[in-house]
């Protein structure tokens, strides 16, 4: 299997600019066992794309143009975007600015991210890369506090967020083929001791990747950081 090394800043705090927010994980397993020697911590994969403004609207039409047949590099660069994506609700969430809007009794602000203006935009985006199952989690449309909401015809986002978990190194993600003709990334995480030197074991995480309606998606996805 081809495996491709990620890396997460476990002083993830540091990212955050004032507009992030704790989100909800899916229903991925994790296991621990006896792990390797010593790895360097994991840096967010978001981190390393600063350009995903650009590719809002190009990946999202090739994942969704994709046929039956993917290579490894397709499958592991749609994982990377899912990663990204899925940061925005559950790390650190879209870019915003401006004064606070009070909704409902929550203080939003507006999303300031080229290509995502409305709710609508952000569904659309989040469809080349999750399941239904999957975006229902992320923006449920029985929230009366979503994260994510049009307000005067404008998206905007609770502010707030969260740290990365401490305690893991690296992460590695390997492809899997399965007999029905989908696919399974395979992410293995290093998990370190109290120093966070030595590695202690690991967490394995598995997400499928699947041709639904026209599109490969990931049917199951949470973070694993």
């Amino acid at each position: 299997m081809k495996k491709r090394m990620y890396a997460v800043l476990l002083l993830t705090a540091a990212l955050l600019t004032g507009c992030a927010t704790p989100g909800q994980g899916a229903g991925a397993s994790a296991v621990s066992a006896p792990g390797p020697a010593a790895s360097q911590p994991i840096r967010s994969p978001a981190a390393a794309e600063p350009a995903v403004p650009a590719a809002v609207t190009v990946d999202a039409a090739s994942t969704r143009d994709s046929g039956p047949e993917l290579t490894e590099d397709e499958i592991l660069s749609a994982y990377d975007r899912a990663v990204t994506a899925y940061e925005w609700f559950d790390l650190t969430p879209l870019p915003c600015g401006g004064e606070d809007i009070t909704e409902n009794g929550v203080r939003y602000r507006r999303v300031e991210y080229p290509g995502f203006d409305t709710l609508d935009d952000l569904r659309i985006y989040l469809r080349g890369l999750f399941s239904e199952d999957v975006i229902a989690r992320l923006l449920p449309q029985d929230d009366p506090c979503p994260l994510y909401a049009d307000i005067g015809g404008q998206l905007c986002v609770r502010p707030g967020g969260r740290e990365a978990e401490s305690g893991k190194g690296s992460a590695a993600a390997a492809v899997e083929r399965r007999d029905d003709g989908s696919y399974q990334v395979n992410v293995t995480v290093d998990l370190l001791d109290e120093e966070q030197l030595t590695v202690s074991g690991v967490e394995c995480y598995s997400f499928p990747y699947r041709r639904e309606n026209g599109r490969w998606v990931f049917t199951d996805f949470q973070l694993v950081y």
